[in-house]
């Protein structure tokens, strides 16, 4: 099984085509992975580095709005004195770390367990409250940039290389069930989102004729344990998220920056939205977690922050960045932390001349704070909320800043200069502790 070092971006040359720009990690099949752009003209399958080349030829007019994005000025690290509304304050030491085999992908809880998945795919489990390993890995996902791990319950589900949607127990990391999605050809790019008993997938499947393949929207059953329908023909997309009170279930296409909303019942498409400034903005740094959803509306990260109406797509309000240029990039919902306990919406947003971190009501789009953060503040940053606190974990500038969810401002920030900006970095968070995985490093915090 060929694959990269740990914590080295050029791990990924091997894996699903459905890498974006040709991200993913090796599996057991040894695949190539090819740039969606590649995918989207055609390009039969060659190597990354060819593919990327010809999509950014055939397509100059999209990498041109793209390009203005790719490479601000290096964040110098967070200041030690907090300014007013700046993203600063005092340093915090972990209250336990481990050091780990391999370099991390994602981590999340569940079940009393911290869940990481480290960048072979191996699921592994560490005590809470102390770090200590709880369970050896058994059980392998395959590990695709940015896609999220996804909890529900005592539950976390991933797939593998070979098509199979696989749930595992978090209480031990033995595999409780698998389905597979199809006998050969299918690519999983991403386990996400939820409704009731149903979780879903998108993928691709291969196209046996010989051409490119087809995008799949699949939904899973965890009750039967099957698939309970599939829609064909999707667009690409690491963002699905479902409102079960609406009836709906949305995908997020990052490259044209339209979402489409699929009826849960029947599949037919109730609605699409396209960006208002699409062609102004760049591909966004963590594209899986561009739309959130709060009972039946849609949070959708784009040129604005978009809160939808789930059922029709309507616009309900829309939230700006203050800078000049800026474009969000991630969003959650933090539950309780509004006006009179109303839900906040929490997003971050890049721009030539800064990043910056927003907290809007999420019924009114009311700005309740912003606090603005490093030149490169907002790209490939991961957000989590637990406690009334948000944490940010800054992958380029190797920082994690804790933040007052109410008030906006920073409690404690963390700071690795030793660490390089190729790995990824990942939050999850209880009621009790943060918990950050990046490169062979696992800490926690107390809020």
């Amino acid at each position: 099984m060929a694959r990269g070092r740990e914590g080295d971006e050029s791990e990924s040359g091997t894996g699903s085509v459905l890498g974006l720009a040709g991200i993913g990690e090796g599996g057991k099949g040894g695949r190539s992975a090819i740039s969606r752009r590649a995918l989207l003209l055609g390009v039969p399958a060659v190597s990354v580095t060819a593919a990327v080349v010809l999509g950014v030829v055939a397509e100059q007019s999209e990498n041109a709005r793209h390009r203005r994005a790719l490479n601000p000025p290096v964040n110098p690290g967070p200041a030690t004195a907090r300014a007013a509304g700046t993203l600063a304050g005092p340093s915090a030491k972990p209250a336990w770390s481990v050091v780990l085999e391999r370099s991390a992908h994602a981590v999340a809880v569940a079940s009393g367990t911290v869940v990481l998945v480290d960048n072979y795919g191996a699921v592994r489990g560490f005590d809470p409250k102390t770090g200590a390993a709880k369970w050896q890995p058994s059980v392998e996902f395959f590990v695709n940039d940015d896609s999220p791990l996804t909890v529900v319950g005592s539950t976390v589900y991933g797939s593998d290389d070979d098509g199979h949607f696989m749930a595992v127990d978090a209480s031990n990391g033995t595999l409780s069930w698998q389905t597979q999605f199809a006998s050969s050809g299918a690519q999983i790019a991403t386990v996400a989102g939820t409704a009731g008993p149903n979780v879903f997938s998108t993928g691709e499947i291969d196209d046996q004729s010989g051409g490119n393949g087809h995008g799949v929207l699949w939904c899973v059953d965890t009750t039967t344990r099957g698939t309970v329908w599939n829609i064909n023909n999707v667009d690409y997309s690491l963002a699905v998220v479902a409102s079960e009170p609406a009836g709906v279930v949305v995908t997020a296409d990052e490259i044209t920056y339209k979402l489409t909303a699929y009826s849960l019942k029947d599949q037919s498409v109730q609605w699409r939205k396209e960006a208002g400034n699409a062609e102004a903005v760049g591909i966004p740094a963590s594209p899986a977690a561009c739309v959130a959803v709060s009972g039946k509306t849609f949070y959708w990260a784009a040129d604005k922050l978009y809160a939808l109406d789930a059922a029709s797509g309507d616009v309900r309000w829309t939230g700006s960045a203050p800078n000049p240029g800026s474009e969000f990039q991630s969003v959650i919902v933090v539950p309780g932390q509004g006006s009179g306990s109303a839900d906040l919406i929490v997003a971050t947003a890049t721009s030539p001349s800064g990043g910056t971190l927003h907290a809007f009501a999420a019924d009114t789009g009311a700005l309740q704070w912003v606090e603005h953060g490093g030149p490169k503040f907002g790209s490939k940053t991961a957000l989590t909320a637990g406690a009334g606190v948000v944490f940010a974990a800054e992958r380029d500038n190797g920082s994690v800043f804790a933040v007052d969810a109410k008030t906006g401002q920073t409690r404690w920030t963390y700071h690795d200069p030793t660490i390089s900006a190729d790995l990824t970095w990942s939050v999850a968070a209880d009621d009790a502790r943060v918990y950050v995985a990046y490169g062979e490093h696992l800490l926690a915090f107390e809020p």
